[in-house]
């Protein structure tokens, strides 16, 4: 017999997302900003790259350094969110972004702005695993990614913030040459909304289940799991007998990292997470954003016009990433991923023509042309996988070692964005548009990869993912019974159902 189970997820779930998220605001602000700082002549004037012989590998540095803090502060977010809590992880990564901020805005020399560049990623960086991590944990399964996309679309509100503030302050003239500093001033106020709104958010239910703490982890669930305008509670009951009963057998059956690396079921995950992220980084989409003034000063507009076309591409991020809310929990999450890819590598090629063949003449239909595919590309990317990079890394570990994974994924992330930007100064003044041929043909690979080999984990709950990568042995004997589908249709069988009264039962005793 199938029954409709009641999947709510709450506004009051939606604000604690929302709050938490000022710090993926504070990412996409401290990513972002570089691109109009070195469109700002002020900047060059300032620290002297307008006569400097070696101004492009320094620019590369700038990129590549905080990216290599990025790669630190990704090592570090496995032991902090732990060991501390979801929680903790965010309070620290907003604070070295704040301290780093302020520090960038104050610079003196090329020397203090790269080194404040390379903590300013420490810090930025452990925002970007540690909040999709905790939403992941935290949200029902089904509209899990829609939810999640809350994390890249504030994001892109830091990524345009920090663009139009640039833009702004471009016209500024009245600075005495340090037009370029508040831009980076501002990019503060995003951690300090973070700050003030993080101690109304809950801890994750999943981590304090892991630290023994059942009670606290129940009365979250059921708080955020179910509607205020009903008392059943049977979702929030069976969410939270999922949880239990998987963090239980793992807290009781570790796995050591060898014993993981044996398990071809891990190993297949480790692939995933951490070849996804470098994969959607080797599109190629931060050597545009960050790079973005350079691309269209190279088709011919000038520092105005470079500001307001890279400003301009992203709000299109930012307007294709709240649409895509409406179809990312729709497709089968190897399809939405597999389109993202073919759709930039189409892109793509069509741009590498256009730079082949018209770069350096005054065509000025082609040239803008060359612009217009630089938007198609991100709305392939924005579409389909800015939320994947995320909910899709969070969705295929286990409780235990979900925080490794995603370490592991964006230390991926990084590692692919310090080869790509460190490299793309002196790419683009050496080779031109040959660069974009590394990028088409990683693309177009990965997208045969996924199309092939990556499960489906959409609207399943976290604790039943494990049966798409055959690690049956892995979950808990209790669950086994229990059929891994998504939650819109749940079988109700004697086995779940005498157990989930039995956990009722339970937790009714323990309250009072």
């Amino acid at each position: 017999m199938e029954t409709k189970i009641h999947h709510p997820y709450t506004w009051k779930m939606v604000l604690y997302i929302v709050n938490v998220c000022w710090a993926s605001a504070a990412y996409g602000y401290a990513s972002s900003i570089i691109a109009t700082t070195l469109g700002q002549p002020s900047f060059y004037a300032y620290m002297g790259l307008d006569t400097n012989p070696n101004t492009a590998a320094l620019i590369g540095a700038m990129n590549g350094l905080y990216y290599t803090g990025g790669f630190f502060g990704c090592v570090a977010i496995g032991k902090i969110a732990d060991r501390w809590g979801r929680k903790m992880s965010i309070y620290i990564g907003i604070v070295i972004v704040l301290i780093s901020n302020a520090l960038l805005a104050g610079s003196v020399n090329t020397a203090m702005f790269i080194v404040f560049r390379f903590f300013q990623g420490v810090g930025a960086f452990i925002e970007l695993a540690t909040v999709p991590l905790w939403i992941t944990e935290v949200v029902p399964p089904k509209d899990r990614g829609m939810l999640i996309d809350l994390h890249p679309i504030f994001a892109n509100i830091g990524y345009v913030m920090a663009s139009y503030v640039g833009v702004g302050f471009f016209y500024y003239k009245n600075a005495a040459g340090n037009e370029w500093r508040a831009p980076l001033a501002i990019g503060c106020l995003p951690c300090i909304l973070c700050l003030v709104s993080m101690p109304f958010v809950p801890e994750s239910p999943r981590w304090l289940l892991l630290k023994g703490r059942r009670e606290e982890a129940w009365q979250i669930v059921k708080s955020l799991h179910h509607s205020p305008h009903t008392d059943n509670t049977s979702f929030a009951e069976r969410e939270f007998y999922l949880m239990r009963e998987q963090t239980e057998y793992e807290r009781t059956h570790k796995m050591t990292t060898w014993q993981m690396l044996k398990s071809p079921a891990y190993r297949k995950r480790l692939l995933i997470g951490c070849g996804l992220p470098f994969l959607l980084q080797s599109s190629g989409v931060l050597v545009i954003n960050n790079y973005g003034t350079l691309l269209y000063s190279g088709l011919g507009f000038g520092p105005e016009q470079q500001l307001h076309l890279q400003a301009g591409w992203l709000v299109v991020s930012f307007v294709l990433n709240c649409v895509a809310v409406l179809i990312v929990d729709r497709l089968p999450r190897p399809v939405l991923i597999t389109i993202g890819l073919v759709g930039a590598a189409a892109a793509l090629i069509v741009e590498c023509a256009i730079q082949a063949s018209y770069l350096g003449t005054d065509n000025r239909s082609a040239l803008a042309a060359g612009v217009a595919m630089l938007y198609v590309y991100v709305f392939f990317y924005a579409m389909f996988l800015d939320g994947p990079t995320f909910f899709y890394l969070g969705e295929i570990f286990p409780t235990h070692a979900r925080s490794q994974g995603l370490t592991l994924g964006m230390a991926s992330f990084c590692l692919a964005d310090i080869v790509w930007l460190q490299a793309a100064p002196t790419a683009f003044q050496n080779i031109g548009w040959k660069y974009y041929l590394f990028f088409i043909i990683i693309t177009a690979a990965g997208a045969a990869w996924a199309w092939f080999t990556f499960p489906d984990t959409r609207n399943l709950p976290l604790e039943q993912i494990a049966v798409l990568f055959g690690d049956v042995d892995h979950q808990a004997p209790e669950l086994r019974a229990i059929p891994a589908e998504p939650v819109t249709k749940i079988a109700q069988h004697d086995e779940g159902r005498m157990e989930t009264e039995k956990h009722v039962e339970l937790e009714e005793r323990e309250t009072l």
